[in-house]
């Protein structure tokens, strides 16, 4: 077995979202599994209740700045600069998020579904992240979970246009294999959010909230949403030497504001562990990584939304 996942515990929370291109930071311990290729990737084509100040939060960043996603195949994009250095600091005049509340009654936690819906409890799963995405969904995935309910959007360069509500990703239209049933109205979503140029807790804090809310918005038939990001190097250290290396790993401060956006959305929004690979040389151009480390994260990632 090839792949580690770090279970991370956010109280309500436990979640998904693989995808493409990005960097983060050290955290948790592992476990492992094993690997094939993946084709090309498919092109996508409220009023507020409720709103809070920001939650303050603090990180200092010292690692290259990710860069972004592009076909294994060919050119390697431009890089972009390095992270900031400068210390996040989330205040009262910084923006604000709005969290829209969940329809419909029920009893339950948070936005008005139980904590802990489950993998037979959904109709049509939609994948929906870059590049990588599409890598590892395709390299086995529907054959360790029920194929005909899950479906997947690998959008090429996508990066975090999630927040712009006019985004044609959005659109499942496109989406590969698509689920047998409801598949324009999916109840579970796996979000994988790439950005390059988010230096602060705060940064990245803002545009979760909004992808959060235009899920709310376009797809009120969504209960629950997995937040996952790429696979990453052991330990979720930077693989050094690696082509693109800033992109092997996620940096703290993403990792910080996904768990915050967990409990900002608490019992609608939950993190997924943190895939890695078994070693860096299972990286080609980072995060794009080799065939058998993408069948090994699709049985892994497979096994876990079984579980969950």
């Amino acid at each position: 077995m090839l792949f580690g996942a770090r279970t991370v515990h956010c109280g309500m929370f436990v979640a998904l979202v693989a995808c493409s291109s990005e960097g983060g930071s050290p955290t948790q311990s592992s476990m492992t599994s094993s690997g094939q290729s993946a084709p090309p990737p498919a092109q996508g084509s409220g009023t507020s209740m409720s709103s809070g100040t920001l939650p303050s939060s603090s990180g200092t960043t010292t690692n290259t700045e990710p860069v972004v996603d592009a076909a294994s195949s060919g050119t390697t994009p431009a890089t972009t600069p390095e992270a900031s250095t400068e210390q996040d600091t989330a205040t009262n005049d910084g923006p604000i998020v709005t969290v829209i509340p969940e329809g419909g009654g029920g009893s339950g936690d948070g936005g008005g579904f139980p904590p802990g819906l489950r993998y037979n409890d959904f109709t049509c799963s939609w994948v929906l992240g870059i590049h990588t995405t599409a890598e590892w969904f395709m390299a086995g995935f529907t054959t360790v979970v029920d194929g005909t309910r899950w479906q997947a959007s690998g959008i090429e360069m996508a990066q975090f246009q999630w927040a712009n509500a006019g985004y044609g990703g959005w659109n499942p239209a496109g989406a590969m294999n698509p689920c047998k049933v409801n598949s324009k109205t999916p109840d579970r979503i796996v979000f994988c959010g790439v950005d390059t140029g988010s230096t602060t807790v705060q940064a990245y804090l803002t545009e979760y909230a909004a992808a959060m809310n235009n899920i709310k918005t376009k797809f009120p038939s969504v209960k629950r949403v997995d937040i996952m990001t790429t696979a990453v190097g052991p330990g979720d250290m930077e693989c050094l030497g690696a082509n693109r290396s800033g992109s092997s790993f996620i940096r703290p401060v993403q990792n910080q504001a996904i768990t915050q956006t967990v409990t900002m959305f608490h019992g609608f929004a939950f993190e997924c562990p943190r895939w890695e690979v078994a070693s860096c040389k299972d990286f080609g151009l980072c995060p794009h990584i080799s065939a058998a480390a993408n069948a090994a994260l699709a049985m892994t990632m497979g096994q876990w939304f079984i579980a969950h």
